[in-house]
């Protein structure tokens, strides 16, 4: 029998295969989305939620590492984690493209690019794994909440990025509503300050001097002093203690956390 006559059953066979196994995983998808509504409706958002959600995550889309972070006064604070990410409850100041991309207007995207300060995972073993780097804004009505990142060893299929953009529209009302003390006039005015701006105002109200702010936040003293400055002249108050007034008003604590 020629190899002609062969290949057809061949060739249907495998179609048949990749096709099953994609309905599954659609399915797979589909069931995710499902439960994950179902738990935040009956239950509401909870820590052991979003760490669920991220195992399932990453299980279902081959993700060996990732993350989902709360944006926060200038800053990324990581409320869930798998594999080389930062901690839970670290901060990573939104700097650079970080910034770009959690800048209003957020569109329904999805970004590519390596961001070492998301992971503890070596440069040099990020690019020996030929991993692929998935960023999605979590949003609400187009401001930024957050942020789903993941590394995978393979791209992601058009469904899966749906199924990703999907879960992010759910976050971001979810972690919206979590902070529902913060009103929208205050959103307005932090978004005259710059993201390592909104980190040192929303420090003000623990009262710490320029030097204890730099040692936290890794920069100089000079440098915290610079920023005081500009928050007051941008806020148009008249010292710090009025800008930490205004801060608390906004919904941030001693700890710089709503």
């Amino acid at each position: 029998m020629s190899d002609d006559l062969l290949n057809p059953p061949i060739a249907s066979a495998f179609a048949l295969k990749q096709a099953l196994k994609q309905s599954q995983t659609l399915v797979a998808q589909d069931r995710l989305f499902e439960k994950f509504g179902q738990q935040l409706f009956e239950l509401g958002w909870s820590p052991e939620l979003t760490q669920w959600l991220m195992d399932e995550i990453c299980q279902q889309f081959g993700a060996a590492h990732g993350l989902i972070a709360q944006q926060h006064a200038g800053a990324l604070k990581i409320l869930a984690k798998r594999g080389d990410a930062f901690p839970i409850g670290a901060r990573i100041p939104m700097l650079g493209v970080l910034g770009q991309w959690l800048k209003p207007p957020i569109l329904f995207t999805q970004h590519t690019q390596h961001v070492a300060n998301l992971w503890t995972l070596p440069a040099a073993l990020y690019a020996q794994q030929s991993l692929y780097a998935h960023h999605f804004p979590i949003a609400y009505q187009q401001q930024a909440v957050g942020l789903i990142s993941l590394l995978t060893t393979n791209p992601l299929s058009p469904a899966t990025l749906n199924t990703l953009h999907s879960l992010c529209g759910m976050l971001g009302f979810a972690l919206r509503q979590q902070n529902h003390t913060v009103q929208t006039v205050d959103d307005r005015f932090l978004q005259k300050l710059t993201p390592r701006e909104r980190e040192v105002f929303a420090l003000l109200p623990s009262g710490a001097s320029n030097n204890t702010l730099a040692s936290k936040l890794g920069i100089s003293a000079g440098t915290v002093k610079i920023h005081i400055e500009r928050i007051l002249s941008k806020l148009g108050v008249a010292d710090r203690t009025q800008a930490a007034v205004k801060a608390v008003e906004a919904g941030f604590k001693s700890d710089g956390l709503h």
